[in-house]
């Protein structure tokens, strides 16, 4: 099992070099825009690393598009938690936009997230807990039930066939508008559910859509 950093990375490669200083790392993955990587900051750090027998792994974004961004870090993420490696975030370098698309991937993958300026400073991310988790089982499958706009019985009834109780179903329903993660509109006098455009992009990320 390697000891994987994914790091964000803008144009100064002192905030990279700082986390690679406190954080123990086998292997170095970055997050960042294609004109970061034509910048000597980047050249400096592969350099680094190729000095030290390593090779710098690139994720390449737009660091002003945050639905880039997460995705972007989610995969990295995902990709190296499958090969059963330890990953760990710096949200150091880059813009703001990239630096909180990366914070919140870790906060719904449950891996741990580092800020690295003058000091390290663990943020409050929990380790192997997932936004996911927070879903119940009857909430996430109200969620994989819902195709364009569903109706809320044929959904009730999904789930009812699925072993959860009328009851469960209502309430998952419910929560999960209250989340807002789906909407319900009456349509003719039937009520109807649809996943909220605003939290679309977020349940890609979840793997839920």
């Amino acid at each position: 099992m390697a000891r994987v950093l994914i790091s964000t990375f803008g144009f100064d490669e002192s905030k990279v070099f700082g986390a690679l200083r406190w954080l123990p790392y086998d292997r170095l993955v970055l997050v960042a825009g294609p004109e970061s990587l034509r910048k000597p900051g980047f050249k400096r750090l592969r350099d680094a690393e190729r000095a030290a027998g390593g090779e710098v792994e690139v994720v390449r974004v737009d660091p002003f598009d945050f639905l880039s961004c997460f995705e972007g870090t989610c995969a990295a993420i995902e990709r190296h938690r499958k090969a059963e490696n330890e990953v760990r975030v710096n949200i150091s370098g880059g813009t703001k936009v990239l630096a909180d698309a990366a914070l919140l991937a870790s906060y719904h993958e449950g891996v741990p997230a580092w800020h690295c300026e003058a000091e390290p400073l663990r943020l409050p991310s929990l380790h192997g807990a997932r936004f996911i988790d927070s879903l119940s089982p009857a909430e996430y499958a109200a969620l994989k039930a819902v195709q364009g706009l569903t109706r809320v019985a044929d959904i009730v009834e999904l789930l009812r066939a699925q072993g959860h109780g009328s009851a469960s179903a209502n309430r998952a329903i419910v929560s999960l508008r209250e989340r807002r993660l789906l909407k319900v509109v009456l349509q003719r006098g039937t009520a109807v559910a649809s996943i909220d455009p605003q939290s679309a992009w977020f349940l890609r990320g979840l793997r839920v859509r």
